[in-house]
């Protein structure tokens, strides 16, 4: 979609806004001009945060401050932000309040920074008891914890891979998932009250076009070849025979297709590193070729990585892919978008993100 038509919508992306929800409640406009800035960022197999920051008043009559104390900014409060222009407002957080902050300096207007995470910080963001899951495939074992805490669950099928699979006590659920994810080359993202475990899919269509010196402020890409690798090949330990190693790999070209037309980093690199790796238990030889393939989709994942500053587009998000066009033969295409960072404030609506390509 050319940004053009997603203007069409939001006014021609004049007069950016945001409205805020504390348990429930709208802001009353009193508070939301007290406001000078609010930022949420999101990063895939992270989760996401949001930031409020108030310049607070001090009632000489009453010795207090007005928004300091203020019910509305108590710990775990559920907090909902949404962002856009004049009435075309979209949903991009639902938190609960975990830190309040401020600044008090002689003469000057004090400022309190209201912080908060998402949903998953409470549910599965803690530390947790060690429990052992029987006899499930991970994409099972990741639908039973999130709907335990409350959250609707999309995930892609996998394979059983053991009989038992164990979470330790040094793991909170959020890192023991990241860790199923980071094994079979899966992402792991909660948006709202939704949490994904799915295949990246960097071969959707792209969301938006933009251009450099049209919608997009700034761009810096970097290419780097020392980072990707032409073959991965798992040597993993058979708990069954210790001594007969279960032997997967990924070949160049085997990479997750991004751009047709392209060729994948493995290949377009004109020299490349083989990787072993040897310290993982494995229990078949599928479940070896699976850590070897996300291992090689991981490396040519980051043949290109760059950082984008564009008008504030709350469209764009972790998990989608954009086409950016002018940045000449090398790095204009398409590219997956794995962080980003909304912010309204003085200066107005901007959203800067994180993106990667794996084909030139």
């Amino acid at each position: 979609m050319a940004l053009e038509k997603l203007s069409a919508g939001t006014y021609k992306f004049y007069a950016p806004r945001f409205e805020i929800e504390i348990q429930g409640t709208a802001l009353a406009a009193d508070m939301s001009k007290a406001i000078i800035s609010v930022s949420i960022a999101e990063k895939l197999n992270e989760g996401a945060n949001f930031t409020i920051t108030v310049n607070d008043e001090f009632d000489l009559s009453t010795q207090t401050f007005k928004w300091l104390d203020h019910a509305l900014f108590n710990l775990g409060n559920t907090v909902k932000i949404k962002f856009g222009y004049e009435s075309s407002l979209e949903l991009l957080m639902i938190g609960k309040i975990t830190g309040i902050e401020s600044s008090f300096f002689s003469g000057e207007t004090p400022t309190v920074t209201v912080r908060g995470q998402d949903l998953a910080y409470d549910a599965i963001k803690r530390s947790s008891p060690e429990q052992a899951f029987e006899k499930m495939t991970y994409s099972d074992i990741v639908k039973s914890i999130g709907s335990k805490a409350g959250l609707t669950v999309q995930a892609d099928s996998t394979e059983k891979f053991a009989q038992q699979i164990r979470k330790t006590n040094q793991e909170s659920y959020f890192t023991f998932i990241e860790r199923l994810a980071r094994e079979v080359g899966f992402q792991f993202n909660i948006d709202r009250q939704t949490l994904s475990f799915k295949k990246p899919e960097v071969d959707k269509k792209e969301i938006l076009e933009m251009a450099l010196g049209k919608d997009i402020i700034s761009f810096n890409p970097d290419m780097n070849s020392t980072r990707v690798l032409s073959e991965v090949e798992v040597r993993g330990h058979n708990p069954q025979d210790p001594g007969s190693p279960i032997i997967g790999r990924a070949t160049a070209g085997s990479e997750l297709p991004q751009e047709s037309g392209k060729k994948p980093a493995s290949q377009a690199c004109p020299t490349v590193s083989k990787r072993i790796i040897t310290n993982v238990i494995v229990t078949s030889v599928n479940h070896a070729n699976a850590i070897a393939k996300s291992a090689l989709n991981n490396a040519s994942a980051s043949f290109i990585e760059g950082t984008v500053e564009s008008i504030g587009i709350p469209q764009i998000k972790p998990g989608v892919n954009i086409k950016l066009e002018k940045m000449g033969k090398r790095f204009s295409g398409k590219y997956y978008v794995l962080e980003t960072t909304h912010t309204i404030n003085d200066s107005g609506y901007k959203t800067s993100f994180k993106v990667s390509r794996n084909a030139v």
